[in-house]
């Protein structure tokens, strides 16, 4: 928690957490466990943000932040000491393909253990290793839009 006040009143190089996206819609940037943003520049009513993970947004100036950093900053670095644990927050296990039938992977059946053919499948068949064959459209314009 902090003292949440409107952008606009903030001064330049501030860190703010919980950031509305939009104005009346509630927090939506910097939430989670150690997170904040850095108020980089204002202008005409906008106000520039730089995140943790690098990306640059504009928001409007009305829109309602909390200052600081979120705390639980420790929070990537907790272990899970049992499978219990992450199944009760909603992790399943991961099965390795190997160890399943070749009707379920490609990677599946064979005596024992038995290591992957040379190209390295996913359960649908695509080739997983190696350079992306193709950049999507909406990664070239989220790059130019909001990457510094």
């Amino acid at each position: 928690m902090g003292c949440s006040v409107p952008v606009k009143y903030l001064s330049v190089f501030s860190i703010l957490n919980n950031i509305e996206q939009t104005y009346y819609f509630g927090g939506h940037l910097s939430r989670a466990a150690g997170t904040s943003a850095i108020l980089t520049s204002k202008n005409n009513k906008k106000i520039s943000l730089k995140l943790k993970s690098g990306w640059s947004l504009t928001v409007s100036e009305n829109n309602i932040c909390s200052i600081g950093i979120m705390s639980n900053s420790q929070h990537r670095f907790k272990i899970l000491s049992k499978a219990g644990i992450s199944r009760g927050l909603g992790i399943r296990p991961t099965v390795r393909g190997v160890a399943m039938n070749p009707c379920d992977h490609p990677h599946g059946g064979g005596e024992g253990k038995k290591s992957p053919p040379t190209a390295a499948r996913s359960p649908w068949g695509w080739l997983t290793k190696g350079t992306p064959s193709k950049v999507k459209k909406y990664q070239r314009l989220y790059k130019a839009r909001f990457k510094i």
